[in-house]
């Protein structure tokens, strides 16, 4: 309060004050309501489903519009009752005359779609406000659905979608409720599979939740292929979709159904041409790209095997899994979203005498590790040098070949033949270079063994505007 103001309720007026009373207004409210209750001085009577509500005409045009309106056409002096077909319903029309005359408007999950919609025809706008703000406030775990559901019939677009928000973030434990699951209605089921937080839970997982939902009621059978359409099959392990999903009748008895496993069955034929088979069915779920950090070697010159991840905002680490083996001086690299680590040195030597040229590949969903019979090693084996992924390709440059030496070398590879083969030798021997891909091209920098005027190069690996092959050109 400013300094000098009068406290609230004393007002100095030409000479004297403004007094006002704490508790006039809920002395008023409470006569009026007496007044009603014994059916004094009521003036109009309100009619919904047969039910007759004696009221005073004053209160209705104040607080609702249509009441206004109406009153103000009657022919003066006439009271013919005010009959309000449905929407509006009796016990909804009690409400709104409770809060009227009490300025308690008392709602449940029951009589809130009632209440609003009499105050929706009579143009009671604090009583919408008041619903729209109780369903916010009831939302829970157990009251999101049927609260999702008014909020889609009666509530504005922020309402519906904070509605949404909240079961899309808490879905994981809607769809592990066999009794929340059952009530989902098919687009929400639909959303939740396709953008809902369902961490937690497995890929099969979720198709067990999706097929709970058909099977709790036979006419939602002919849902079947739109909402298994969200799961995706490849993600499931190759050993689950052959025990679970093909034994499961929708599976073998609907025809775009069939067509699901079957994509996911050839998906999983191929596990070398896998990451060039990108598509929304095989993507990774709950993508969240981090900097991990892959084996290594220690400041006492142990090696070691561990993976690790940051968090976002890189203040802290997490031990997320291991590689099949303690490994350093080695290469990553990612091709859509698939994790290769190429060639290094599995035990400590300063003098790299014997690098490995074997390829692995952390394979999803189970984060295990692929090795040697079945990704073909590198051509050449290499410690120290550069790999990454160039058009839908593995490339691998110099580096430190077997006695420690550096290499020349250079090697692609195909991952639809899963074989490594030679690509144009790099102008001079070079180990501990830098690399980066960009636009097609593969630039190579710095590194031992190159001497100067030697440490820029490009190399594209698709067709050369001048000779129509491979070749090494300095960067400009």
């Amino acid at each position: 309060m400013a300094s000098g103001e009068a406290p609230l309720g004393e007002r100095e007026v030409a000479g004297g004050q403004s007094l006002s009373s704490d508790t006039y207004l809920p002395k008023l409210l409470e006569g009026l309501q007496n007044l009603r209750s014994q059916n004094a001085l009521c003036d109009v009577v309100l009619e919904a489903e047969g039910a007759s509500f004696a009221a005073h005409r004053a209160i209705l045009a104040v607080a609702s519009s249509y009441c206004k309106t109406h009153f103000a056409r009657e022919a003066a002096g006439r009271a013919t009752p005010l009959k309000l077909a449905p929407p509006v319903t009796a016990r909804g029309l009690q409400g709104i005359l409770s809060f009227l005359y009490s300025n308690r408007l008392e709602l449940t999950l029951q009589t809130v779609e009632e209440v609003f919609r009499a105050a929706e025809v009579l143009l009671v706008r604090e009583v919408m406000r008041l619903s729209f703000r109780f369903l916010e406030g009831a939302l829970d775990r157990h009251t999101c659905l049927p609260i999702l559901r008014l909020a889609r019939r009666l509530g504005p677009e922020g309402l519906r979608l904070k509605v949404q928000r909240w079961v899309g973030k808490h879905c994981g434990h809607l769809l592990k409720d066999p009794a929340q699951l059952k009530e989902l209605d098919r687009a929400t089921l639909c959303e939740m599979l396709d953008g809902g937080d369902t961490q937690g839970l497995s890929e099969l997982q979720l198709f067990q939740a999706a097929v709970c939902w058909l099977e709790h009621n036979g006419s939602r059978q002919e849902d079947a292929a739109e909402v298994l359409g969200h799961i995706r099959f490849p993600s499931i392990p190759l050993p689950d979709l052959q025990r679970f999903v093909q034994e499961t009748p929708v599976m073998r008895t609907e025809p775009a159904c069939r067509r699901y496993l079957q994509e996911a069955l050839d998906y999983h034929s191929q596990p070398y041409v896998q990451p060039l088979l990108h598509s929304e069915g095989s993507r990774v779920r709950h993508r969240n790209e981090a900097l991990m950090v892959l084996g290594g070697r220690s400041a006492d010159n142990a090696v070691c095997g561990d993976v690790w991840a940051a968090d976002r905002h890189c203040h802290s680490w997490m031990a997320i899994g291991k590689l099949s083996g303690p490994l350093y001086n080695h290469c990553v690299a990612v091709l859509h979203d698939f994790v290769f680590v190429m060639g290094g040195q599995e035990s400590f030597d300063p003098t790299g005498q014997e690098p490995s040229k074997k390829v692995r590949q952390l394979q999803r969903p189970k984060d295990s590790w692929r090795l040697g019979g079945g990704l073909a090693s590198m051509l050449v084996p290499r410690t120290r040098f550069y790999a990454g992924a160039l058009n839908e390709r593995l490339v691998a440059v110099g580096g430190g070949a077997p006695l420690g030496m550096p290499t020349d070398t250079a090697e692609e590879y195909r991952l639809a033949k899963n074989a490594w083969r030679p690509l144009p030798a790099f102008p001079v021997p070079v180990a501990d270079h830098a690399g980066a891909t960009h636009g097609g091209l593969l630039y190579i920098s710095g590194g031992e063994g190159s001497p100067p005027g030697q440490r820029l190069a490009t190399l594209g690996l698709g067709t050369s505007a001048h000779t129509h092959t491979q070749v090494w050109l300095p960067a400009s």
